[in-house]
């Protein structure tokens, strides 16, 4: 049951991920269209709620419970399945963030941050999905 469940999880990350790219290559091509950014942010959202539920399902299936996004991202990288988890945490606090900040310019660096960096970690993230559904 747990493995079907982790599974249908990846499987969505996947789909969420793909959208990520989508918007982010939007953006790329015209940061200063709202709608792009608007679609890089929600995207953000979702792909990394579900990346981190994606953890804590394959956590939970090595016996590991673990339940906030800060303690799944902590036991996630003590046993190194993510080579930095300060990256993850500062991801999740854009991630909360960007749903409750409406001062433009911090806006416009988080939204840089998520296009830059946290784009790149979720792509290594996605690449090595394949060994959590084994």
């Amino acid at each position: 049951m747990m493995r079907k469940r982790l599974t249908e999880r990846i499987e969505n990350f996947n789909n969420a991920f793909l959208l990520l790219k989508k918007s982010n290559e939007k953006y790329v091509t015209d940061k200063t269209d709202d709608i792009y950014k608007l679609a890089l942010i929600q995207s953000f959202e979702i792909t990394f709620e579900l990346g981190w539920k994606v953890l804590k399902d394959y956590l939970f299936s090595k016996d590991i419970e673990v339940f906030t996004p800060r303690d799944v991202i902590k036991s996630a990288f003590s046993i190194n399945i993510l080579p930095s988890a300060q990256i993850w945490i500062d991801m999740a606090k854009d991630r909360n963030a960007s749903a409750h900040e409406y001062n433009q310019d911090k806006v416009d660096k988080i939204i840089e941050r998520i296009s830059g960096e946290y784009f790149q970690e979720l792509c290594r993230f996605q690449k090595g999905l394949f060994d959590f559904d084994e």
